[in-house]
């Protein structure tokens, strides 16, 4: 028997819940929400998204228990690199991100120091292998289906592990085991959103997005019944209760595209909301503002239980657009397809990226124009090239990266030298644009905005209360995240180095 760290460093971006003064108070004036300011207070410290790996890595690892007739035990572990200690377990399995690489590598090297295996995988090990196997006894590239088990056997057959197990990204998404969140050593890991996944890749391969080369270019779908089967047994287990909503993690929730080839396929979608329907489940997603074009799936998605929907718009600008091979979005029509999803009571996540290049100084005032008009929940972030992506070749191909310090590498600082900006200006407009966007008149006027609205669909689960706490949650979320490495008001926060020009 091994016991088993399976740990994910919790980054900057990893919000960890805290009720805002404003809000305890706030709350605790109104009559009847009592109980949303005691469960609010609950959840303090906890990350408002937990991730799916770690349950789901010890589901796989329990299911090669069974199947061999071991006893690995496996520990979940969340948590600040200061706060993680590694004593006592055989073997630990990291997960990393590019934002967490460099306090992967210190608990990596620190563990082997003190004689134990260690295992790295996730997204930056894949795409910077060479990298990351200086810090590992062992790496994971690709998916975990198969490597879990490969990596078990080899422990179990003499605790000597291959330097490199390749996962790929072509596993079948049939039998899939339910995550093992109840194996999180915390006292409640999904406060508020409960991570599903339905699907796995992407064809449309936007510039800045590894999507594609980590997940494949192929469409892989869960059946649909696996999908409810596990969350009706989430709710057995007493883990997804009524006051947590569902996230579904897949990049694309509401079809199947390949826009350079003019295909968009909703077959999928058609049956995951019709499924979904009976469930009363009240659930988040991302999807293309196209979805609005079709108005039996909006409808069908909003009766789903689709409360928000999380959006790439990333620019106002067609040519920005076209840059970064996103021809999905076409500007011209997005206020139509908005009003479309508000019609039908679905509040928007718009996703933003400033410094692309052909953004100028007016872009922020353009855009915050447009979110104060249109978005509930604006998601304001800085082109970032990822490393293994087509952005990131192309950049340092002509030299504009600044620095490749990966715990900076996060949406929210600048790396790159943009087109029509300096580093400076350009870190200069998003602080500006932060402040305006996530003042409290500016969360609040959103919030109540959205409560109010009229619909075309009849919701009783989902009233002005809930519609109002669903805009305000995810804007505090988001406002966090702006703050990180900077002096902003409310930032009580200090992750990472902080160039010498964003200090001034």
């Amino acid at each position: 028997m091994a016991k088993i760290a399976i740990v994910k460093v919790r980054s900057p971006h990893d919000v960890e819940w805290q009720v805002p003064t404003v809000v305890d108070t706030a709350l605790g004036l109104i009559p009847g929400l009592k109980a949303m300011r005691d469960h609010l207070r609950s959840t303090a410290g906890q990350p408002f998204m937990p991730q799916l790996t770690l349950p789901y890595l010890a589901a796989l690892g329990q299911r090669y228990n069974e199947a061999h007739g071991t006893d690995h035990r496996f520990e979940l572990v969340d948590d600040r690199l200061e706060r993680i200690r590694l004593r006592g377990y055989d073997m630990v399995w990291f997960t990393a991100v590019s934002p967490t690489a460099p306090a992967v590598y210190q608990l990596s090297d620190r563990a082997r120091a003190a004689g134990v295996t260690t295992v790295i995988g996730g997204i930056h090990a894949t795409m910077l292998p060479d990298e990351v196997e200086a810090h590992a006894d062992a790496i994971v590239m690709g998916e975990g289906e198969t490597t879990v088990a490969e990596i078990l056997a080899d422990w179990d057959r003499d605790r000597r592990l291959r330097p490199r197990y390749i996962g790929g990204h072509d596993v079948p998404l049939e039998g899939l085991p339910v995550p093992r969140w109840r194996d999180a050593q915390l006292a409640d890991y999904c406060p508020w959103l409960m991570p599903v996944q339905t699907s796995r890749g992407c064809r449309n391969a936007c510039h800045f997005c590894s999507t594609t080369r980590y997940q494949g270019a192929r469409r892989r779908h869960r059946p649909v019944r696996e999908v409810v089967d596990e969350i009706v047994q989430l709710r057995d287990q007493g883990v997804l209760t009524p006051d947590k909503v569902i996230f579904f993690t897949d990049n694309n929730i509401v079809s199947d595209t390949d826009h350079r080839r003019g295909v968009t396929d909703t077959a999928y979608a058609r049956e995951l909301f019709r499924a979904l329907a009976p469930l009363d489940v009240l659930w988040t997603g991302q999807g293309e503002i196209n979805v609005a074009d079709d108005l039996e799936l909006t409808e069908l998605m909003a009766r789903a239980g689709c409360m928000n929907l999380l959006i790439g718009f990333e620019s106002i600008q067609q040519d920005n657009l076209a840059a970064v091979g996103k021809p999905s979005n076409t500007v011209e029509t997005y206020v139509r397809q908005i009003e479309t999803l508000h019609r039908h009571g679905i509040a928007i996540i718009g996703c933003f990226i400033f410094g692309l290049d052909h953004d100028d100084h007016d872009v922020f005032e353009r855009t915050a124009r447009f979110i104060e008009r249109y978005i509930e929940v604006p998601q304001i972030s800085l082109l970032t090239p990822f490393p293994g992506t087509p952005l990131h070749r192309r950049m340092a191909r002509e030299g504009r990266l600044l620095h490749t310090d990966w715990s900076q590498y996060d949406i929210t600082h600048v790396v790159f030298r943009p087109g029509n900006m300096t580093p400076e200006e350009l870190e200069i407009g998003y602080r500006q644009l932060y402040r305006r966007l996530f003042s409290w008149s500016a969360i609040l006027t959103r919030s109540l905005r959205f409560a109010v609205r009229s619909t075309v669909i009849d919701r009783p689960d989902f009233g002005r209360t809930s519609r109002f706490t669903s805009v305000l949650a995810p804007n505090l979320v988001y406002s966090n995240l702006c703050r990180i490495g900077r002096d902003l008001p409310g930032n009580d926060l200090s992750y990472g180095r902080v160039p010498e020009w964003q200090a001034r």
